[in-house]
């Protein structure tokens, strides 16, 4: 669990570090796991990422990205999907609702779908697609496009 946290923390202060013109790969993809209160680094993380990237012009200029040279509007889509698939897989270890605002999930999942083509998936961190179960939620929907295996209780 402390490695997931790590990661979204970490995740969430590369988009920081994009947004503000630095080099991303010059940090880790992972937060210190010793931290102690992961509901303030995240929120820390956050705030520096909301502020990095509020200027709108920034969406069209283009960012060196793990997963290529995008414009600001793929660097940021990239990064929320990542927090949202994440978030889905804390919900799901910690028993917790999965299923939240479905609008943000169905942004994702249109991504995703797009950027992770099913045939495209050899050097990317996914597993295959994942059929989910009839009346799934969009949050397990996106989860499983990006090769989870969904539990019938999630969706």
């Amino acid at each position: 669990m402390r490695r997931l946290l790590s990661h979204v923390v970490g995740a969430v202060t590369r988009a920081a570090l994009i947004g503000e013109g630095n080099d991303a790969f010059a940090v880790p993809p992972f937060a210190d796991p010793s931290t102690a209160d992961w509901p303030a680094a995240y929120r820390e993380a956050a705030d520096r990422a909301v502020s990095a990237w509020s200027d709108d012009a920034k969406l069209d200029a283009f960012f060196a990205v793990p997963w290529g040279k995008v414009p600001g509007r793929g660097a940021v889509t990239g990064y929320v999907q990542e927090v949202l698939v994440h978030g889905w897989d804390l919900a799901v270890a910690t028993g917790q609702e999965t299923e939240l605002d479905p609008s943000l999930a169905d942004f994702a999942l249109d991504f995703a779908r797009r950027a992770l083509r099913p045939e495209n998936r050899q050097d990317a961190p996914f597993g295959p697609v994942v059929r989910p179960s009839a009346g799934a939620g969009p949050y397990a929907r996106l989860a499983a496009w990006l090769g989870r295996t969904v539990p019938a209780t999630a969706g």
